[in-house]
C-alpha cells in the first residue's frame, strides 16, 4: 500500500524474530524499532497464530521506518467453536509524520485483513481515531484496584482536592510535593500495618489449604470461574504456558537502540502460578499473577483465574498472602472478588472500582465476534494485558 511514498509491509507472526534480527542489523539510520527483541521472540511462538497470520504492520517512507501497528492473533470461543480474532497491540508513529496520515493508513491496512479485530488498554485520542473507522465500544470491563496508600491520612487531602488543584496550578505543585513527602515519611508505616493484618488473615484462612507454586499450567480443564458458558476470548493452558516461557518484559535489560516506544524492562518482573487442590476433586484451581517493580513502586496483577466457587475464598487469600510477602503498592483484581474485598482492613478506603474500555471491528455483520457481542465475557488478561 503506497501513499506519498508510504508503503506498509505485513510481517507474519511466525517471522517476527527473523524480521527483528534483520532489522537490527540494518538499523544504523533508523529512529525507532517497530518491535522489541523480547516481543519478537515471544510473539513468533504464539500458539494461536496460524502460518499466514500477521504479527506486525510496519510503515516505511523509503527505507525509513516511520510507524507500526502490532497484531496478536487470538481466538474467540463461542457455542459454535473457535474463531480467529486479531488483537491490536503496540502502535506508534514518529511525531513528524503524524500529519501525513500514517496512522490512518495503518488502520486501513488492519481492517483490510478481513478478520474480527479487538483492542483494549488505549487512551481517548486513540479511541477517537479508531471510532472514525467504525470501531465500536464493547464492555467496559469492571475490575478493582487496591492501594494501601489510599489509607494514608496525611496524603488524603492532597489526593482528593483535584478540582482546586486544577483551578490553581500552584496548589497542584504543592500537593504533588506533599504527596511525595508523605510517601517517604508516613506511607511505609501505613503499608506495613496494612499487610501485617492481611498476612495474619491469610495465614488463618489458609491453615488447612494445600497449595503450591507451579512453573507451568497442566491438568486444569476448567473455564474461568466467572461467566461460565458465555462467549469469551480463549485463554487455554497453551496460551498461559506461552506467556510464562516467553515473557515480553525482562528484568534490568538495557534499552534498545534504536529505541522501542513501549516497555521492554522493569527493575523487577516475574509471573507466578499459585494452585490449590480444590474442594470438588476436579483438578483443583489456580491463579496466575504478574509482579513488577519499577521506579520504587510494585504492582501485582491478577491474570488468569480458574477455580470453582468453593475455592474462590482460598484463592483470594492466597493472592493476598503473595501480595503481603512482596508488599505490593497496587493490586489489580477481577470483579469476581468484590465480596471478598470487603474483608480487607478498611477495604472500602483502599479499593477503587475501575473500568477498561474495549473497541472492536467485526469484519462482517454476521461474523463470530458480531454474533457474540451481546453476551461476550471480558477478562483482565485479554489481548496483550497479561504481558505488560
Amino acid at each position: 500500500m503506497k501513499q506519498d511514498g508510504l508503503r506498509i509491509e505485513t510481517i507474519r507472526a511466525r517471522d517476527l524474530h527473523t524480521f527483528f534480527l534483520n532489522y537490527a542489523q540494518k538499523s544504523e539510520n533508523q529512529e525507532i524499532s517497530p518491535i522489541s527483541q523480547y516481543r519478537a521472540e515471544s510473539q513468533s511462538q504464539n500458539p494461536y497464530a496460524d502460518e499466514d497470520d500477521p504479527g506486525l504492520l510496519a510503515a516505511y517512507i523509503g527505507d525509513r521506518c516511520v510507524g507500526y501497528q502490532g497484531i496478536i492473533p487470538g481466538l474467540l470461543r463461542t457455542q459454535g467453536g473457535l474463531s480467529k480474532v486479531y488483537w491490536c497491540t503496540a502502535a506508534y508513529v514518529l511525531p513528524e509524520f503524524r500529519k501525513r496520515m500514517v496512522a490512518i493508513q495503518l488502520i486501513r491496512k488492519l481492517t483490510s485483513l478481513k478478520k474480527d479485530i479487538v483492542l483494549t488498554g488505549f487512551d481517548s485520542v486513540v479511541a477517537d481515531v479508531f471510532k472514525g473507522f467504525h470501531f465500536q465500544e464493547i464492555g467496559p470491563l469492571s475490575y478493582f484496584t487496591v492501594r494501601p496508600d489510599r489509607l494514608d491520612p496525611f496524603s488524603y487531602p492532597f489526593r482528593h482536592f483535584y478540582r482546586l488543584q486544577k483551578k490553581w496550578p500552584g496548589l497542584r505543585k504543592l500537593s504533588e510535593s506533599a504527596i511525595a513527602m508523605t510517601r517517604r515519611v508516613s506511607y511505609p508505616g501505613v503499608r506495613r500495618a496494612f499487610y501485617s493484618f492481611v498476612a495474619r488473615r491469610a495465614e488463618k484462612a489458609l491453615r488447612n489449604v494445600r497449595w503450591r507454586e507451579l512453573s507451568r499450567v497442566e491438568g486444569f480443564d476448567r473455564v474461568p470461574c466467572a461467566d461460565t458458558g458465555k462467549p469469551r476470548f480463549e485463554r487455554g493452558s497453551e496460551a498461559i504456558n506461552w506467556m510464562l516461557a516467553h515473557p515480553w518484559i525482562r528484568e534490568g535489560a538495557a534499552p534498545m537502540q534504536p529505541p522501542y516506544y513501549f516497555s521492554e524492562a522493569y527493575e523487577g518482573f516475574r509471573y507466578a502460578v499459585l494452585a490449590i487442590a480444590g474442594h470438588d476433586q476436579c483438578g483443583g484451581s489456580f491463579v496466575t499473577l504478574s509482579l513488577l517493580r519499577d521506579r520504587g513502586e510494585s504492582k501485582l496483577k491478577v491474570l488468569d483465574l480458574q477455580c470453582g466457587k468453593q475455592d474462590l475464598d482460598d484463592i483470594f487469600w492466597l493472592i493476598w498472602k503473595y501480595a503481603a510477602k512482596h508488599q505490593a503498592d497496587e493490586i489489580e483484581m477481577p470483579a469476581a472478588f468484590e465480596s471478598q474485598l470487603a474483608l480487607l482492613p478498611l477495604g472500602s478506603g483502599a479499593m477503587k472500582r475501575e473500568q477498561r474500555r474495549y473497541l472492536c471491528h467485526p469484519f462482517s455483520q454476521n461474523s463470530p465476534l458480531a454474533a457474540a457481542l451481546p453476551e461476550l465475557a471480558l477478562s483482565l488478561c485479554d489481548g496483550d494485558c497479561a504481558f505488560t
